[in-house]
């Protein structure tokens, strides 16, 4: 005797899509997130690489970290001051004058020297001499596209910031700010690109939701606007891969993680008060109330500058 089939009824079929749907949305999220956990451990994998170079970087120019070559008075010790502006602007930015090298000044002449300079350069010094891949500098979270560059060799800069994922310690001003190897192993001198390199604005407010002003006991989801946008977008960044002077990296949630809790993306101020904003808030870099500034400048009563300020830039 044959078996009869029996096929599935439409109510059985459906609930069976449900099923599915129902587990599809449950998983898709931490799917999501996995993904965006693996493309982090990139991103620091990739800031403890360029970390490594300067390292080895140093070792063979007497303990110096990639500075571009410039004239002294650009750093505003004595001039016109650093750039931190945009291409296409009469001061040098990312990806300006890229195939021109930066120059020091002559010894019987101290106004033949780059003046305005891009901190990219830096990092383009360790593409030039092949320590570095122009696809390192991209973090896979960011929407950051690898530098389309062929002959790497011919120029001295990234072509825009679009090509670029990390910002490095402004390397200008006193020694004392200068990456090198020696510095307090808190200093941190590689991290995601700040939150102030593609807009610029006069004062960020550093408020919670709530209106109350942001401290180092607020919670992380609070600091996110200030954060890096490469994790999480504009406004919304979960945090960033830091690279501190010892050559550790690490995934911070709040930008305060410099020397005495320095906002790595800001500049200090000069207003020491008892809640130690100056630290811990400070100025974006783009219009920190001293035009076109090195880390610390004139961040202490009667002093040209403090030791402590790491600035990320861009």
């Amino acid at each position: 005797m044959r078996n009869k089939f029996r096929g599935f009824t439409l109510i059985e079929l459906l609930v069976v899509i449900a099923i599915i749907a129902l587990l599809i949305s449950i998983l898709l999220p931490s799917l999501s997130r996995a993904r965006e956990l693996s493309k982090r451990l990139v991103c620091g994998s990739n800031t403890k690489g360029i970390g490594t170079s300067c390292k080895i970087y140093a070792n063979d120019n007497n303990e110096r970290w990639p500075v571009p070559p410039f004239e002294a008075s650009a750093t505003r010790i004595n001039g016109n001051g650093i750039s931190y502006t945009s291409p296409g602007s009469e001061q040098a930015g990312v990806g300006y004058v890229r195939n021109q090298p930066s120059t020091s000044a002559e010894s019987t002449s101290q106004t033949n020297g780059s003046k305005s300079l891009s901190v990219t350069r830096a990092f383009w010094m360790l593409v030039r001499s092949g320590d570095v891949t122009v696809k390192q500098f991209i973090c896979p979270s960011s929407g950051d596209t690898q530098d389309p560059t062929d002959n790497l060799d011919v120029y001295y800069d990234f072509t825009s910031l679009e090509h670029i994922s990390y910002g490095y310690q402004v390397p200008w001003g006193p020694r004392d700010t200068v990456p090198r190897e020696g510095m307090d192993n808190r200093a941190a001198l590689i991290a995601d690109k700040g939150p102030y390199s593609n807009s610029c604005v006069t004062a960020p407010d550093f408020l919670d939701p709530a209106g109350n002003e942001l401290t180092q006991k607020s919670s992380p989801k609070d600091w996110r606007r200030f954060n890096s946008t490469n994790h999480g977008g504009s406004g919304n960044g979960e945090g960033q891969n830091v690279l501190f002077a010892d050559g550790h990296s690490s995934f911070e949630k709040t930008p305060i993680v410099g020397i005495d809790s320095d906002n790595i993306y800001t500049l200090q101020t000069p207003d020491w008060s008892s809640s130690r904003t100056n630290l811990i808030h400070g100025e974006a870099p783009c219009n920190g109330g001293i035009i076109d500034p090195y880390p610390g400048q004139e961040a202490l009563p009667n002093q040209a500058w403090t030791a402590t300020d790491s600035l990320i830039y861009p």
